[in-house]
């Protein structure tokens, strides 16, 4: 049963953060269920996890809806990063490895062809597990988990961008590959300056997002 709950929190919560549910949808557990192929008590109870991370809204005598994209949660959300992810980043510096770097410059390679591809799901999911590695050389993977709750408006807005036509994925990749460049010359001062950026970068996007996509946020 822990494995099917796992599944179906696992499961909605992507499909809500790649789109494939749709801010301000209306959702049933009994479609969900079949979708998945899981049973309505797991998918119920994922649900209600879900509600009470702000994707998901349950109104009575109406239904269960997705949420629409709060900006006020959004930029708290980049705040927040913004203020651990620098350190993060420098604390990483004296840890890592060559095993790691390997990891970080597949993953690297592999974001490169993503890109090319136009593979926004692919790519969204390496931009990830890219940040993600710093945070577990340096033993920080439950803040790492603690940022993904709490972090959900952003990464929701930040897998929106990569729906943007225009959008400049070789602008993401190469601060990734500066990052990177940085973490393993030891350069401080470089590297708070372009993980500040990079996560700025978010915000910078923000309006044509707002234009394009006017339903999918919040009034």
């Amino acid at each position: 049963m822990d494995n099917m709950r796992s599944d179906a929190y696992n499961e909605i919560k992507h499909k809500i953060i790649h789109f494939d549910y749709s801010p301000g949808e209306k959702i049933s557990e009994k479609t969900i269920s079949s979708e998945l192929k899981l049973g309505r008590t797991p998918v119920r109870e994922a649900i209600i996890r879900i509600e009470r991370e702000g994707l998901i809204k349950v109104i009575p005598q109406s239904g269960t809806y997705i949420t629409r994209i709060d900006m006020s949660d959004v930029k708290n959300a980049r705040f927040v990063r913004s203020c651990i992810e620098p350190r993060i980043m420098v604390d990483a510096t004296v840890k890592m490895t060559s095993q790691v770097r390997n990891i970080l410059e597949d993953n690297l390679n592999s974001q490169a062809k993503a890109s090319a591809s136009k593979d926004a799901d692919t790519f969204f999911n390496l931009d990830q597990d890219f940040h993600h590695e710093f945070y577990k050389i340096i033993l920080k993977n439950s803040v790492w988990q603690w940022l993904e709750i709490n972090n959900t408006q952003l990464n929701r807005f930040r897998k929106l961008l990569l729906k943007e036509k225009n959008f400049n994925w070789n602008r993401l990749l190469a601060q990734h590959r500066q990052i990177l460049s940085a973490v393993l010359n030891q350069n401080i001062d470089d590297l708070i300056f372009l993980v500040n950026q990079h996560i700025h970068l978010t915000l910078l996007e923000k309006q044509r997002a707002l234009d394009d996509y006017p339903d999918y946020f919040k009034n």
